[in-house]
């Protein structure tokens, strides 16, 4: 059995008069980490939100497992395993980190409709102590420095089950330490089977 877990066909995409995309085949294998690399205007960007759901492929194809699907949005990307992380967090700074973990995924009692807020927290740092995180989820956002919003992030893509982590330059603004422990991580989540 393949462990072929992503594949693109001949995606292209413009914009305008601009050619950003034109017939990338790419393959992605569950548990391998790729690195896009390429001058400004290469298409990385672009190539990276066909495939979470940001822009739409002019021509070509997503496959999943060998499956062709249409990711239309982010949602949809979310739904079928891909998450993506981009240099701009996307968490809300006032709320703390299980609160930003589950966001728009809370755990509900089903009779009561009550969130379940002892299971999340205890989720959360489950989540974290699998990566080697040690941080409070009851922590507001807003006292983690760049390189813990980022693993709050991962731990937001682990949340969902996601089987893709795609990450747009990742230790662009981390020293050098906060690049070795992310290192680290992108080692664990390989070890455990994400395609990054």
């Amino acid at each position: 059995m393949s462990s072929n877990i992503l594949q693109t066909k001949n995606i292209s995409k413009s914009f305008g008069g601009t050619v950003a995309l034109d017939q990338v085949d790419f393959e992605l294998n569950q548990g391998e980490v790729h690195a896009l690399v390429g001058e400004n205007g290469a298409g990385k960007s672009t190539f990276i939100k066909i495939i979470s759901g940001i822009h739409q492929a002019d021509q070509g194809q997503v496959l999943l497992n060998g499956k062709k699907v249409d990711v239309i949005n982010p949602l949809i990307a979310q739904q079928l395993g891909i998450a993506a992380i981009y240099q701009e967090p996307t968490i809300f700074p006032e709320l703390n980190i299980a609160e930003n973990v589950f966001m728009g995924h809370q755990q509900y009692n089903t009779i009561t409709r009550r969130i379940q807020w002892r299971k999340m927290y205890g989720q959360t740092r489950e989540l974290l102590d699998s990566l080697g995180v040690k941080l409070n989820p009851r922590t507001t956002v807003k006292q983690l420095g760049t390189a813990e919003q980022q693993m709050i992030e991962i731990v937001k893509a682990l949340s969902l089950h996601s089987k893709i982590l795609i990450m747009d330059e990742p230790t662009s603004s981390l020293t050098l330490k906060e690049i070795k422990k992310l290192f680290e991580i992108i080692k664990k989540l390989k070890e455990a089977g994400t395609a990054i």
